[in-house]
């Protein structure tokens, strides 16, 4: 039997008969950091490793710990060599995710049930080629095959949406294109990145920055113009948690000192960010946008790599335990300020997902809803995902979870919302044939469409998507 098979990861009868239910349902990508020009020029890829290996970190770090060179990863080296680096490693892979998501990519997109550890290379390399030179396998093409609904794109606060609007206006594109805010490196500023943040956005915007408040106006305008171009959410990413300590006056003095060159503290970095983000949550809140926060990730680790290949090219790690005080304390500020929207958090430490649910059931309302977001990065594994789901269920109501993303930069990425979807199947069955649950088949039917596509629906409440 080969490795993907129809029921592949559901182990009990109960598994694959709800998988039936929910396998063909459409995607709806509500964080992802796709391209936009790249769908809309919707160019043929030239070899798989262009599709298959370039920016994927996920990959870059499996070959390292394999002890290939770099050349073969993020260097020189030519497009089949870096190719059959990533092969040769691959089956050696087992147990990290990497090996099952590439085996479904392979399966469905390329239709090669090739065995891992048996497959001839050369052989492969230039069929995989061979199928990707036809229109089929296209940006656009790949995104209909996998019956992408929408796709949320991850985007400056200074970008022109150029292709967001290109997309928009062409009948071709079946699919929804929509930008997300993301204004992490506006919020958290520091010594380095000040002027150059000021600069842009001074550039975009029409009024003159002069101080912290033209700032935040600056940033204010972009998240409307964002609005106006479709999008409705924000995403921000921070190692730690904003503090929501500093008055007005305090977060001024911290922007002056920033303005004037000088360094501040990192406590001081993260209560300028909290007040920040506090008067842009404001806008979010007015407009109905979904706010997304990742949290806890320890960034460019290894500072010789970084400067060999930059940023997000897999040199970070999982952060220590998020500071469930801190986050309460966020929370409960935006709430007092008229600041709090739908919220989805994804903490990079696993340890911390029983604490964020938790957390956010002291903040979820008829007004808003703040969850666990889908296991992130590091957790996005089987077992991560297993236990997520554990977390999510004892402390709230799992039929509420807003479900499965790709947080991916391939076309092709879109299986592992298949991976997720059987891995919930087989979840639900066990607990079903344990009869630890009694569910009839309407209402089991009805809670697996709401996690896999329903309950992004009604939380993003994008024009013209609808439940099924």
């Amino acid at each position: 039997m080969t490795l993907i098979h129809d029921n592949f990861l559901l182990n009990n009868k109960t598994a694959i008969k709800l998988y039936q239910k929910v396998k063909d349902l459409p995607i709806y990508d509500f964080h992802c950091h796709l391209d936009p020009k790249e769908i809309y020029e919707n160019n043929k890829y030239e070899t798989i490793t262009q599709l298959w290996l370039s920016g994927d970190h996920y990959k870059w770090r499996l070959m390292r710990a394999f002890g290939i060179d770099e050349a073969y990863i993020t260097g020189d080296a030519d497009d089949f060599e870096k190719f059959q680096a990533f092969m040769e490693m691959l089956p050696y892979a087992a147990m990290n995710p990497m090996y099952h998501w590439c085996a479904l990519e392979l399966n469905r997109y390329f239709n090669e049930d090739t065995d891992l550890d048996k497959v001839n290379i050369k052989k492969l390399y230039k069929t995989l080629n061979k199928k990707l030179a036809k229109s089929t396998h296209t940006p656009q093409s790949l995104i209909k095959a996998s019956q992408v609904s929408v796709v949320c794109t991850t985007d400056d606060p200074c970008d022109d949406l150029k292709y967001h609007k290109l997309l928009s206006q062409d009948d071709n594109v079946t699919f929804k294109v929509c930008p997300t805010f993301r204004p992490d490196s506006y919020v958290l500023l520091n010594e380095q990145s000040f002027e150059e943040k000021v600069e842009k956005l001074d550039a975009v915007t029409d009024g003159t920055i002069t101080d912290l408040n033209s700032y935040i106006n600056a940033l204010k305008a972009r998240v409307y113009y964002f609005d106006r171009q479709g999008a409705k959410s924000s995403d921000q990413s921070f190692e730690k948690v904003p503090l929501m300590t500093a008055t007005t006056e305090e977060a001024q003095a911290i922007y002056n000192q920033l303005a004037a060159g000088h360094a501040v503290s990192e406590t001081e970095q993260y209560e300028l960010a909290g007040y920040i983000l506090t008067e842009i949550s404001k806008v979010y809140h007015s407009l109905g946008w979904v706010v997304q926060f990742h949290l806890g990730p320890i960034r460019n680790n290894n500072t010789k790599m970084l400067n060999i290949a930059g940023t997000d090219s897999g040199f970070d790690s999982v952060g220590n335990q998020l500071n469930a005080k801190t986050l309460n304390a966020m929370l409960n500020h935006l709430e007092l300020n008229d600041a709090l929207s739908d919220t989805i958090i994804y903490p990079n430490n696993g340890n911390d997902h029983l604490m964020v649910q938790a957390t956010a059931g002291n903040f979820s309302n008829s007004a808003h809803k703040v969850q666990l977001g889908a296991a992130w990065w590091f957790n996005d594994t089987k077992e991560g995902m297993e236990r997520h789901l554990v977390d999510y269920a004892t402390v709230g109501l799992l039929s509420k979870f807003v479900g499965m993303l790709t947080d991916s930069r391939s076309m092709i990425s879109y299986t592992r919302h298949e991976y997720f979807r059987r891995i919930l199947c087989n979840f639900i069955g066990e607990k079903i044939e344990r009869g630890e649950i009694a569910f009839s088949n309407t209402t089991i039917e009805q809670m697996l469409k709401d996690i896999c596509y329903n309950n992004a629906v009604k939380l993003f409440k994008i024009e013209g998507i609808k439940e099924v």
